[in-house]
């Protein structure tokens, strides 16, 4: 890993010591790579809410595999259609 140099408010650095202090994490770097793991998977689930829309999904459809990836297959061999 590589290590930078980042610059957080002091109520983010109390934030993020005291979820060290409770043992929630082991280091504040720890810490701070979750919550960058936790943006990266927001901004994935944020771009499948918006496929799925463009898809014509709903969220009752989310648990049916199959519809999901039916639906999927219809939406990108349209798009691929139109290249």
């Amino acid at each position: 890993m590589k290590a930078v140099q980042i610059r957080l408010t002091p109520e983010q650095l109390e934030s993020i010591d005291r979820k060290v202090k409770q043992g929630l994490y082991r280091s504040r770097s720890e810490a701070i790579r979750d919550y960058i793991r936790k943006a990266e998977f927001f901004d994935s689930l944020v771009q499948f809410r918006k496929l799925a829309s463009e898809a014509g999904l709903r969220e009752e459809d989310w648990e049916d595999n199959e519809v999901l990836r039916r639906k999927a297959y219809e939406m990108f061999s349209t798009k691929l259609r139109a290249i």
